[in-house]
């Protein structure tokens, strides 16, 4: 039976929620820049992240500036003229990453020093500070800023970085080869590196998009531990938050709570999630999320105790309980048994023969006379027969990373092509392309879409005939 743990509390939102903290203050920020910290309420420009030290001040990155909160009153601000993208952090330190791909690490003073990273995808503060860049790059700063090592490189050409993290002193690595030029391999691993010193490799055949901890989320659904595959998920695993001996995870509209057993229980929310913030003892978890459509109210944030007791989840009638009010034919035994009438004829068919039906059971009964093949019609068949067992799967290819510049409204028009995808039998049968969140925003080869600033991920999927998908993604940065 499906569990779940119930809600605590909704905590109204007025625009689209954009960044959520739970910790000695429950904090939420919106698109419109309304800063919600306990009981304080703050109006900023767009709040793009939060992030709680444990003694309770909150550090909040805008389009503009970088701010800190103390006891409802802000003690620092720092301009960014490009403004700050994302902020994560662990204990005392946190890394943000501003509008052109530069990252900050920030102590708990609010004070931040520039590392000399440049187009910065990911970055996970742990014993040290990790960055990975669109080069493909993976390094590790001091919390002073100082740069400690750079991991080897695996190839000149195609290789990506897809996700990074701590798992205590080991720096977790996802990569992704596409062996574009001779001499180098395609696959999807793991490496796990400690004080620069690769302790280990694997190949898990799919791509991972989040990691913490010894936790690892899967793009195609699915969340892993170690090496061991733990559950199937219908959408990607993007949101994962380790507490040890299980992991919360965002996937859809539901947050998981995922043991080595499989999924202990789940909670649906009315939006995708795409915010999660536990605190220290995981009693207070904040989701929030949007349901990607403009005509209906913001959706709330969402406030659970994961150490609550699982309670049954109810379901709610469907169609398939209807059919209980169906009108019942009653049909005695002597009507089903009887020799005057026979089912046939209950069930309104008919059993009366015509000519031609006669005519085609007689045929079907005469002996069957084999036919000899000329030696011609045996050579063709055969290189028929080779020709059916040669199948070629289509390879999806979403084109180059794209780097752009936004208008005057924040925006740009990016162009998402597909058809350099290699489809020699023309076996496809359906193209996606996904965001990010796991939405789906085109179905078509090539579309215009228009973006906001900052870094996205978007993914080009096909199915062919046989039912397999296969995927290829891209970045785009708007800056």
């Amino acid at each position: 039976m499906a569990l779940t743990v119930p809600v605590v509390s909704k905590f109204e939102a007025t625009a689209r929620v954009t960044a959520v903290s739970s910790g000695i203050n429950l904090a939420y920020g919106q698109l419109d820049g309304r800063l919600v910290i306990g009981d304080n309420e703050f109006s900023l420009s767009q709040i793009t992240g939060l992030f709680e030290f444990p003694y309770g001040d909150v550090i909040v990155g805008t389009n503009e500036s970088l701010l800190t909160f103390r006891d409802g009153e802000e003690i620092n601000s720092q301009i960014h003229e490009t403004g700050v993208e994302s902020i994560s952090g662990n204990g005392n330190y946190a890394v943000a990453i501003d509008g052109l791909g530069r990252a900050y690490v920030i102590d708990s003073k609010g004070n931040s020093s520039p590392l000399d990273a440049s187009s910065v995808l990911f970055a996970k503060a742990g014993p040290l500070v990790a960055i990975a860049t669109e080069a493909g790059t993976v390094s590790t700063y001091s919390h002073d800023g100082e740069k400690s090592w750079e991991r080897p490189m695996r190839g000149d050409v195609g290789e990506r970085i897809t996700a990074i993290g701590w798992n205590d002193e080991t720096l977790i690595v996802a990569r992704e080869g596409h062996g574009l030029v001779p001499g180098e391999e395609e696959a999807l691993e793991i490496e796990h590196w400690v004080s620069g010193e690769l302790i280990k490799r694997f190949d898990v055949k799919r791509r991972v998009v989040s990691i913490d901890g010894p936790w690892m989320g899967l793009d195609m659904g699915g969340v892993m531990h170690g090496e061991d595959l733990i559950t199937e998920l219908h959408h990607p695993a993007h949101i994962l938050v380790s507490r040890g001996e299980n992991a919360l995870v965002g996937s859809w509209f539901h947050l998981h709570n995922v043991t080595k057993d499989g999924i202990q229980w789940s909670v649906e929310t009315q939006g995708m999630v795409e915010h999660v913030s536990v605190n220290l003892d995981g009693t207070a978890v904040l989701i929030a999320g949007s349901d990607q459509n403009d005509y209906t109210d913001p959706e709330p944030v969402i406030l659970i105790d994961s150490l609550a007791e699982p309670v049954s989840l109810i379901e709610e009638d469907t169609a398939i309980d209807d059919w209980g009010d169906a009108p019942v034919i009653e049909v005695s035994a002597e009507d089903i048994y009887g020799d005057d009438v026979s089912i046939e004829e209950l069930a309104g068919i008919s059993q009366a023969t015509t000519a031609d039906e006669s005519g085609l059971l007689d045929a079907l009964n005469d002996e069957i006379v084999p036919q000899e093949m000329s030696e011609d019609e045996e050579d063709l068949m055969l290189a028929l027969s080779l020709d059916a067992e040669e199948i070629i799967a289509p390879t999806p290819d979403a084109g180059g990373d794209q780097s752009l510049t936004a208008d005057e409204d924040g925006t740009a028009i990016v162009t998402l092509d597909g058809s350099s995808t290699k489809d020699p039998q023309e076996r496809i049968v359906s193209w996606s392309w996904v965001d990010g969140s796991g939405k789906e925003i085109a179905e078509s080869s090539m579309v215009r879409v228009r973006l906001n600033q900052g870094n996205h991920r978007l993914e080009l999927r096909i199915k062919d005939r046989d039912g397999r998908w296969s995927s290829d993604s891209i970045d785009v940065r708007i800056g």
